[in-house]
């Protein structure tokens, strides 16, 4: 790890500890209205739903009267997931860190729901070693910040989202950064948690540019929860404070808060955390960095990377077919 890094990370979880821990969302609790949510009607899309706070989202959600579209890799786990509640829950297979994967996701919602109501943008991964997918993408990045763009964007494009409401769910972990466009699949030396960090930094940055452009998104982060990706990511931070970690339901809390007051945003930028508004900005020098603008860019060209290689794949076949024909 680098020093930097270390010395970050030194400040860091001490700083927060209070607040992001389950004791910040006790004792902020009992300060919030009791009144249920009412989704009946509402079309849902959740990513990351077979475990921890998708889950929790989807079945909350569902428990309001929300159809929601469960999106995950896992058949089996939503299998399992919808059969909870299988007259408001349907299930969505899908690798959000194929691109491929994504836009099929999208043209399949767009098509039979025609309008979404509420796209939770949840899914996260991260990695202990870099990896890359058949896309010659960094498969953190891919899955965490890539894939939702394309599926927000072609679901928009569509006309599927309309008056929708977009949460996405970024991590307390962005505080650590700025947004540096060169660390958003790892940079030259990968370190998993660092280089989520810089990821769920894009993640805010990319919610301020959707909503300088009238699309009602948010960003939230859930705090620090009991999660399986946690538990396998970062386990020595898992077993020194398995204690005071939120669990699941706790962290959907500003998700469903947010679907259901929709509250007025009086600037395009910060982060929701426990029902209110935060700034994106505590530590020293994470205002620095890349623009929304920048991000934009560095992600329609990643995505072009990935149709031209899919094109020379496809050209490529065709000659070797076409080679092969001749031979014959």
């Amino acid at each position: 790890m680098d020093l930097s890094n270390a010395v970050r990370g030194s400040i860091f979880f001490p700083r927060f500890l209070p607040s992001f821990s389950r004791l910040g969302y006790c004792s902020r609790r009992w300060l919030w209205d009791a009144e249920l949510p009412d989704f009946a009607g509402q079309e849902w899309v959740v990513t990351g739903a077979s475990s921890g706070i998708g889950r929790a989202i989807a079945l909350r959600a569902a428990g309001a009267g929300a159809r929601v579209h469960v999106v995950a890799r896992s058949e089996a786990r939503l299998a399992a997931l919808t059969n909870e509640v299988p007259e408001y829950l349907r299930a969505w297979p899908a690798d959000l860190s194929s691109m491929a994967s994504v836009s099929a996701l999208a043209e399949g919602l767009a098509a039979e729901l025609k309008k979404v109501d509420v796209l939770v943008n949840n899914v996260g991964l991260m990695l202990q070693q870099r990896e890359e997918t058949p896309d010659g993408l960094e498969k953190s990045f891919a899955t965490n910040l890539l894939g939702h763009y394309l599926l927000t964007e072609q679901l928009r494009e569509a006309g599927a989202l309309g008056d929708a409401v977009v949460i996405n769910m970024s991590s307390g972990g962005m505080y650590n950064v700025s947004l540096d466009l060169d660390q958003l699949q790892g940079g030259r030396a990968f370190d998993g948690t660092f280089t989520y960090a810089y990821q769920k930094r894009a993640q805010v940055a990319l919610n301020q540019w959707w909503r300088e452009r009238g699309m009602n998104s948010y960003v939230m982060h859930p705090g620090w929860v009991d999660t399986p990706g946690v538990q396998t990511a970062m386990p020595e931070f898992y077993l020194a404070t398995r204690p005071l970690l939120r669990d699941a339901e706790e962290g959907a809390d500003t998700a469903i808060w947010l679907a259901a007051k929709r509250p007025e945003q009086p600037s395009a930028d910060g982060i929701w955390f426990d029902r209110m508004l935060r700034s994106a900005h505590y530590l020293p020098g994470t205002r620095a960095g890349a623009n929304g603008a920048a991000l934009v860019g560095y992600l329609e060209g990643a995505l072009k990377a990935v149709r031209d290689r899919s094109e020379q794949a496809v050209s490529n076949t065709s000659n070797s077919e076409s080679m092969g024909s001749s031979a014959l």
